[in-house]
């Protein structure tokens, strides 16, 4: 045998010249090597799905399954018609522009994950936080100011079919529907949730027609208070300004990558080469996919109009109105500082974002009312000690919030939400199912940033779609994270209700008069 030192270096030596070989070889030559078998791994795991195993059970029972499961042509069927949203003249939408907000942008050094690292961003706000959730809400021009809910719901008593409460020395009539007021309550109470409430308005007027909270009077502050980060509710804010500034259509489709759930490893900047993810823009806001909202918001949206969009729809503004309103606030990065993911996270709904009931209920309301938002009010009447009226109310337009035809592609998008996306198991369950072609909406769900044991969801909605009698619905719910009841699961049950008794009941009908 040849024990020569240069027989003993051969080896070592070829394993360091392929090493150094594969090091040389450009990144996306090596993200291409990386990704030989990615259609044998896009089979498995649809397999799993259509097998609904999940990856945990799989691993359980790996010895006891010993069939080969083949895809089925049936699965292949509705996947594709799944994934073309029975649309057949679909536009792409490729985000390979620049970011709104950059002049002289490079995507090499952005993709950089310590820069852009969350924890080391530092935001300046537009608003400060604490001016913005102080504020109250501008007055109407009543005798009385404005009125304290928690006040006005510990007074409340029926009287021949109305409800009416006292507030300084005034009887007052309120615009609280009985019936509606009932079944909000009724399914917040049977919940068993740390705190929740739902606010259901009247889109045509304005009207407050229900404002219920789980716990009776002693969380009604929960109902006017803008304690819950608004999350995903975000998107109806980032859908209009992208219709309106780039006519986005509900069918054209939106390009991505890295999934639909977290923003991560800079799946938020556009890659051509790697963007092999498509939906459309409404599958996009009906199953809330932060990572297309967070193209449209850096591609097509920009910062300016997602602030100018935010205010539009009264965040960080006090919403005129006779009852006591905390600010709803949405906080926005510096334009001078701000980093594309910053501006990402803002239009998908992870921003610094306040939310209050009455609010969510108004961002559907204002859908519904084509683009015009009503300022929400409770009290229909007042009368003094000697019983006589001196104030009745009048609906007051804020303004037109976005157009016409804007609204209507919304109402499409919320649609999605029932048919297909995030709600369409709640709306659809067995036993306490509303009529889902009559219902659209938008949820919303983001853990508490000082408390992460606790859980947010969010339901701002409307039903029945296309009817002089339609109501708008915001429901929040706080509960564990492991806990099933959920904003949606709420709202549906309240709805189905409402839409039981909107047919056979002339009251209901009379608003539209």
């Amino acid at each position: 045998m040849d024990f020569s030192f240069s027989n003993i270096l051969k080896k070592p030596l070829h394993s360091l010249i392929v090493s150094l070989f594969f090091f040389s070889t450009p990144i996306h030559a090596q993200v291409n090597n990386t990704n030989i078998n990615s259609k044998t791994q896009k089979t498995v795991a649809f397999l799993a799905k259509d097998k609904k195993l999940t990856k945990q059970k799989i691993n359980q029972n790996k010895f006891k399954f010993k069939k080969t499961y083949k895809q089925s042509k049936k699965s292949k069927y509705k996947a594709s018609n799944y994934e073309r949203y029975g649309r057949n003249d679909l536009k792409t939408n490729y985000v390979t522009a620049q970011p709104v907000l950059f002049s002289a942008y490079s995507g090499s050094y952005l993709i950089n994950s310590k820069k852009l690292n969350p924890n080391t961003v530092k935001v300046k706000a537009y608003t400060d936080p604490r001016e913005s959730l102080n504020n109250n809400g501008t007055p109407l021009n009543t005798p009385f100011g404005q009125v304290e809910w928690p006040e006005i719901s510990a007074k409340m008593f029926l009287k021949n079919g109305k409800i009416y409460s006292y507030y300084k020395n005034y009887k007052l009539e309120l615009t609280i529907d009985p019936q509606l007021q009932d079944a909000s309550e009724k399914y917040l109470s049977q919940s068993r949730i740390i705190n929740g409430s739902t606010a259901i308005i009247d889109p045509k007027t304005g009207k407050i027609l229900a404002l219920s909270q789980n716990g009776g009077n002693r969380n009604a502050s929960v109902s006017v208070s803008s304690r819950a980060p608004a999350a995903s509710l975000m998107k109806i804010i980032t859908a209009s300004a992208a219709i309106e500034k780039r006519n986005l259509n509900p069918y054209d489709e939106i390009s991505f990558r890295g999934g639909c759930g977290n923003l991560r490893n800079g799946n938020w900047l556009a890659d051509p080469s790697r963007d092999k993810q498509k939906m459309t823009f409404a599958k996009a806001f009906g199953s809330s996919c932060n990572t297309a909202f967070a193209r449209l918001a850096l591609y097509e949206v920009g910062l300016a109009s997602l602030k100018s969009y935010a205010e539009k729809f009264m965040f960080n503004k006090p919403i005129p109105s006779d009852l006591k309103l905390q600010t709803s606030m949405f906080l926005l990065p510096d334009p001078d500082t701000a980093t594309p993911q910053e501006v990402a996270e803002a239009g998908a709904g992870f921003g610094a974002t306040k939310l209050n009931p009455v609010h969510a209920a108004l961002l559907s309301a204002t859908i519904n009312n084509h683009g015009i938002m009503m300022a929400p009010y409770l009290i229909e009447a007042a009368y003094n000690s000697d019983g006589k009226e001196v104030y009745r109310a009048k609906p007051m337009q804020i303004g037109r919030i976005i157009s016409q035809q804007t609204a209507l592609k919304i109402e499409t998008l919320m649609l999605a939400t029932i048919s297909s996306g995030t709600s369409r198991r709640t709306f659809h369950k067995a036993g306490t199912r509303a009529d889902a072609n009559e219902i659209g909406g938008k949820t919303g769900t983001l853990l508490d940033p000082e408390n992460r044991d606790v859980l947010y969801t969010w339901f701002s909605g409307i039903a029945p779609l296309n009817s002089p009698n339609s109501i708008a619905i915001g429901t929040v719910v706080a509960s564990p994270q492991n806990w099933v009841v959920r904003a949606s699961s709420v709202a549906q049950t309240t709805l189905a209700d409402y839409l039981k008794f909107e047919k056979n009941d002339s009251r209901v009908a009379s608003r539209s008069n």
